[in-house]
């Protein structure tokens, strides 16, 4: 309770909220330095002047499960059910399971019980075939979600369009890129911090001056949410990691204004509506200045902080799952009323497995009906100027710089992973999070409160035991038939590429994959040399 009786009430990130807003809370807000208008900088109101009146965010759903062909045709049904990029054009946002995150190949003893479980197997050059069958690879959009195997994910693409005749510099899309997020929250590390980073700025580099459609990296502060950590958290430790990456970049010779625009970030949406809508209209500003002023870039597109939102599976609940619909509806509005480029909308039954057909219409058909029947699509930024929404992005970008200035003050992102400050923020935040559910403290409608006894039904995706079998032996038969010797000396010439720290990886890659090496293998040469990451744990800070 406050001083005066009253309910104290808080963000998701515990940001304290007073009943009304009036003003006198935007005092020091400067209307042309801090807002300005939707289209100029520093572009709290959105990167273009009408907003959604000219094109909508792409609707790019993620799906991955099982055999190469089975997702190539799930990416197929969402086409016809709406998903798609900038005017009409198709896009692809593909997930891989976790022996291939990991770059491990599906025959590999550290992928026995994980193969085609979590996303779609991809071992090879023609696992990729097989993926894009019957898509036009210069007509799509295509974003593969995938971290430290970026750079062999992308070279195996450069070879399939290769062998439909298609350059890799008319290749549109982008590749996560960012195996430094995998240290924070979700796992998917195969190297050490540093050789992370430097096959980072390798694929970086490599896709600046070759492919000019392809964007260079997604910064992601999604999988650390869904790791617990909160909305303030998650712009500040993402913009972190970009500040890494974007010195190293530097440092490497590669020039600000030159890579900087092909630069995007990847955002949860949860459900404290307002907070989100906040953290989008702040992490813009402060990417704006932070570009400018910190880096000196000097082309206002290198200002721009482009991005794309999924609604958040850590919110998803097993119990009463046809709530979640409704939970889904609200984030991803919330990251429309934000200004989000890209948008995914979760699946209701995501919860319990592999969503449905019938689920993932829902969720796309959800997109469609926020575009077409809301009207928010109508005026660019249309809760700009409201006090509560413009103090809330206020104390949001105030937030996330106190966190940026004591990662600094250690002495950058990956020092501050290798001291395991990072990670304890984050497990004090899920840490906190689960306990208020547990109390009753924050509701969650249908789990802690309001629960109904009836039995959810849901048809559940039925996994299928042969997928490990025919994956590992479509390797073996590749492995008959293909030039050995000419692998052995591709995956040689990685590792020693690998051992000096000058030089490219990237191309060498690409050689490896047309000589149909595969992605257990390049990985492994690189594995080699970079080592594993001796992941410590990390406890969650005290008090919490």
């Amino acid at each position: 309770m406050s001083s005066n009786g009253e309910e104290l009430r808080y963000t998701s990130s515990g940001i304290p909220l007073k009943p009304v807003y009036t003003p006198q809370d935007l005092e020091g807000l400067d209307l042309e330095k801090d807002i300005a208008q939707p289209g100029q900088y520093p572009f709290t109101r959105g990167l273009y002047p009408t907003g959604y009146r000219k094109f909508t965010w792409m609707k790019r759903e993620v799906s991955g499960f099982g055999l190469p062909e089975e997702t190539n045709a799930r990416q197929k049904f969402l086409m016809q059910h709406g998903q798609e990029a900038y005017a009409g054009q198709p896009t692809v946002n593909l997930i891989f399971d976790l022996p291939t995150e990991q770059g491990w190949d599906s025959d590999d003893p550290m992928a026995e019980g994980e193969v085609g479980r979590c996303g779609v197997i991809c071992n090879s050059v023609e696992d990729m075939d097989r993926l894009f069958d019957g898509l036009p690879l210069e007509n799509i959009n295509t974003s593969f979600i995938i971290y430290a195997p970026s750079p062999v994910m992308l070279a195996m693409y450069i070879v399939a369009a290769e062998k439909r005749g298609t350059h890799r510099s008319r290749l549109a899309g982008v590749a996560t890129n960012n195996s430094l997020a995998g240290h924070m929250g979700s796992n998917f590390q195969a190297f050490p911090p540093r050789p992370s980073l430097r096959m980072t700025v390798d694929l970086m580099r490599f896709c600046t001056k070759e492919m000019p459609l392809w964007n260079i990296i997604n910064f992601d502060g999604y999988n650390i949410r869904d790791a617990g950590c909160t909305a303030v958290q998650e712009v500040a430790f993402t913009m972190c990691l970009a500040l890494e990456v974007i010195q190293s970049c530097i440092q490497s010779g590669m020039v600000i204004d030159e890579f900087a625009p092909r630069l995007s970030f990847f955002w949860s949406s949860h459900s404290h509506f307002f907070e989100e809508i906040g953290k989008i209209r702040a992490a813009r500003r402060m990417w704006a200045r932070i570009m400018r002023e910190r880096f000196g870039a000097v082309n206002p597109r290198s200002w721009y902080m482009r991005c794309h939102t999924q609604t958040a599976g850590y919110t998803l609940t097993a119990k009463e799952p046809l709530n979640n619909i409704a939970r889904t509806a609200i984030q991803a509005l919330a990251a429309v009323l934000g200004g989000t480029q890209g948008l995914h909308t979760n699946s209701y039954d995501e919860a319990y497995c592999i969503p449905s057909d019938e689920a993932v219409r829902v969720a796309v058909k959800t997109q469609k009906i926020i575009e077409h029947e809301t009207g928010v699509c109508d005026v660019a930024d249309p809760l700009g100027g409201s006090y509560y929404v413009e103090w809330i992005t206020s104390q949001m970008e105030q937030e996330a710089l106190k966190y940026i200035q004591r990662v600094d003050d250690l002495g950058g992102f990956v020092a501050a992973i290798e001291k395991g400050y990072i990670q304890a923020e984050i497990s004090g935040a899920s840490l906190r999070y689960q306990r208020e559910v547990e109390s009753g403290q924050r509701v969650v409608v249908g789990v802690n409160k309001y629960a109904s006894e009836a039995a959810a039904e849901i048809c559940s995706f039925e996994y299928n035991p042969r997928l490990r079998e025919i994956a590992v032996e479509r390797l073996k038969e590749l492995r008959q038939r293909r030039d050995n010797s000419r692998v052995q000396q591709c995956l040689g010439a990685i590792k020693a590429a690998a051992s000096e720290q000058s030089v490219p990886v990237m191309p060498l890659l690409i050689e490896a994959a047309r000589a149909n090496a595969t992605l257990g293998e390049m990985m492994g040469a690189m594995r080699e040399v970079f080592g594993l990451f001796d992941r410590q744990p990390v406890l969650a800070k005290s008090g919490c």
